[in-house]
């Protein structure tokens, strides 16, 4: 990969100071300004020109300054997918996004007088049910929780955590309260949320692969122009995937050893419905969520999906098949971000980004559906709401100004991209990432579930009659919901 380049042009896009970690306490010239502003197009201004905008779109946090006596805001998170190295980093190592955290945790630390710890020993559930321990005996040995995303949000419906929303420092009109945190607010409570505390969004956010060599045998444009021009679209996709479907054993039996089109998983689906617009829960006006009944449009989606089904190959799964994809036997893969970051690295194939298509030609905007690790702030630990405001308010600011450039410019330029074109799609994806409300529900709904894992459950032709088999349960289990949440942070 050609890793000059992208460092050239990532210099470019990218800020220059990124990991010399400006103060969030600096109100930035243009409190206005957004992340996605601060990217210029490659090549379309001078370094000094790019250093300076890229200083002048710096957003402060605003805080006055505080001394909190060395108190300790403590982080307790899981082994599950390493959580920690998206979240904290306990030295130096050389490694750029690592030693951004560290520099973050070392600057806040200093600023505050406060001791910030990161305990990532238990998985899963001994965590869940560790927090809601905490919550009903009053430990306040724990400030905030990472966890596993449906989860966390389960442990906000058993009342475990603080809504942050009546935290009166956090100033939710800040960028790095945008995204999941808007989307997450229901009946203007957020009790878990997810946003630049961590990484973990950037990595768990699935985007379309292609091998590029694979592309030209096959006689097939690359589709950069087609993203670029708004005509990237599932059809088209589908119609690329069918011709590199090859038997290459000669068994004739499509398997494990053969080419494949398109590679994703269970996991993959989930996401891919969403960002084809067939989502499952939406919000009304007094916040409350209810199911879209958007069945026409989830039907047409899962007629394409089984379309696409003749040339795919999907693991049930969260590996994606990404080894095959390594190995250079499939033109397409869906798949967390994280997994090329992990799995590709010593690949020799070739391989380009894309966002994921429009379903088709009426669909305005690209969409890049993603995972990411929730958190709240303990409810047992509510008395200490000005340090653990303080800290969210200013780790937030740090990550969002600092930390995420140096983990695009990772992603893309030294792990993901080997081409300006993928740096390129890589912007495009960036400014579309969001979490879907129907996914970080389907644990907490009942019935939901079902709905949101759609393809793996029923093909197009039952698909009307599966939704109304499920309706019962849904209304039910949302209502139930709602009811719920009403009766939290009260």
């Amino acid at each position: 990969m050609n890793q000059k380049i992208l460092s050239l042009l990532l210099a470019a896009l990218l800020t220059a100071g990124s990991l010399t970690m400006t103060g969030c306490s600096d109100k930035g010239a243009d409190n206005g300004s957004s992340q996605e502003n601060a990217s210029a197009q490659p090549g379309s201004v001078s370094e000094a020109e790019g250093a300076e905008e890229e200083e002048n779109d710096f957003i402060g946090d605003d805080l006055p300054e505080k001394d909190f006596g060395g108190e300790t805001f403590s982080i307790l998170t899981t082994s599950w997918y390493n959580a920690k190295k998206y979240i904290y980093a306990d030295e130096m190592n050389g490694e750029v996004v690592n030693d951004a955290l560290y520099k973050q945790r070392a600057k806040i630390s200093d600023r505050f007088n406060v001791d910030i710890t990161c305990n990532d020993d238990n998985d899963l559930d001994p965590v869940s049910a560790m927090v809601h321990n905490c919550a009903i005996s009053g430990d306040d040995s724990y400030s905030i929780v990472y966890s596993h995303d449906n989860m966390t949000m389960n442990n906000g419906l058993k009342g475990d955590f603080c809504d942050l929303r009546s935290f009166e420092i956090l100033d939710f009109s800040k960028p790095w309260w945008q995204g999941a945190s808007q989307v997450f607010t229901i009946q203007n409570k957020l009790f878990a949320t997810a946003n630049p505390m961590a990484m973990s969004g950037i990595y768990m956010n699935c985007t379309v692969s292609f091998n590029k060599a694979l592309c030209i045998d096959l006689g097939m444009e690359l589709p950069y122009e087609k993203v670029r021009n708004g005509e990237w679209v599932l059809d088209e996709m589908i119609g690329m995937a069918e011709k590199a479907k090859v038997d290459l054993d000669g068994d004739g039996v499509y398997g494990a050893k053969d080419q494949w089109g398109f590679l994703t998983a269970s996991y993959g689906w989930l996401q891919f419905q969403s960002d084809m617009g067939a989502g499952c829960m939406e919000k009304d006006d007094q916040g409350n969520v209810f199911f879209t009944e958007n069945t026409d449009k989830m039907i047409a989606v899962m007629e394409k999906f089984d379309r696409m089904d003749e040339f795919t190959q999907a693991s049930t799964g969260t590996d994606y098949n990404v080894d095959m994809f390594k190995e250079g036997r499939g033109l397409f893969m869906f798949s967390e971000n994280r997994n090329l970051y992990e799995s590709m690295r010593d690949s020799s194939v070739s391989y380009g980004i894309l966002p994921a298509p429009k379903f088709d030609e009426n669909q305005e905007n690209y969409a890049s559906a993603g995972y990411d690790i929730y958190w709240g702030v303990l409810l047992s630990s509510a008395a200490h709401e000005e340090m653990i405001s303080y800290c969210l308010e200013a780790i937030s600011c740090e990550n969002y100004n600092n930390v995420i450039p140096a983990v695009w410019e990772t992603v893309l330029g030294a792990k993901l991209s080997d081409a300006p074109e993928d740096s390129e799609m890589f912007h495009i994806i960036r400014d579309v990432q969001y979490v879907d409300l129907g996914y970080a529900l389907s644990q907490s709904v009942a019935g939901l579930s079902n709905l949101v894992f759609l393809h793996t459950n029923t093909t197009a032709d039952q698909t009307a009659s599966y939704i109304k088999k499920m309706m019962k349960s849904l209304t039910r289990g949302t209502e139930k919901f709602n009811e719920t949440y009403s009766s939290l942070g009260n």
